[in-house]
């Protein structure tokens, strides 16, 4: 047997708790908020969410199969989105298609939450980077000094 080598790097993933209104947890994923191709995947999915539409009139036994073909297509958005798995850990105690108290599907709740998550993150590291590179510039030497 040949040797095994094994590299391990940072990926910047965070773990994000899903809670209910009474803060308790009812799913679980990871994702990498300042993934490079992170808005570009985002814009992807908000375009997908943006075209979707149920036919309400099928009927009834059409229409269940409809929506749950339409839940399997919005799981699949989020493993895309935020990585394979996700979607699982997001919707295992509330279905992607459950209207909430204000009117909107979950699944656009934890959109939005996580488009929150992306902003944060991404100038949180992106202050702490620019912060450095002042601090290095401030302390090079200027030319004709």
């Amino acid at each position: 047997m040949g040797e095994s080598m094994k590299l391990q790097v940072q990926t910047g993933n965070i773990s994000v708790d899903v809670e209910d209104e009474r803060g308790e947890v009812i799913g679980r994923f990871q994702f990498n908020p300042a993934d490079s191709n992170i808005l570009k995947r985002y814009a992807g999915v908000a375009d997908f969410f943006s075209r979707m539409s149920l036919d309400g009139d099928l009927p009834e036994e059409e229409r269940l199969r409809q929506m749950d073909k339409l839940a399997d297509d919005i799981a699949g958005q989020f493993d895309y989105l935020l990585g394979p798995g996700v979607a699982e850990g997001v919707f295992a105690q509330c279905g992607p298609l459950t209207v909430t108290k204000n009117g909107d599907f979950f699944f656009e709740q934890v959109l939005e939450g996580v488009g929150t998550l992306i902003e944060s993150v991404t100038k949180k590291r992106l202050d702490k980077k620019m912060a450095k590179i002042k601090k290095a510039a401030a302390a090079a030497p200027r030319a004709g000094e």
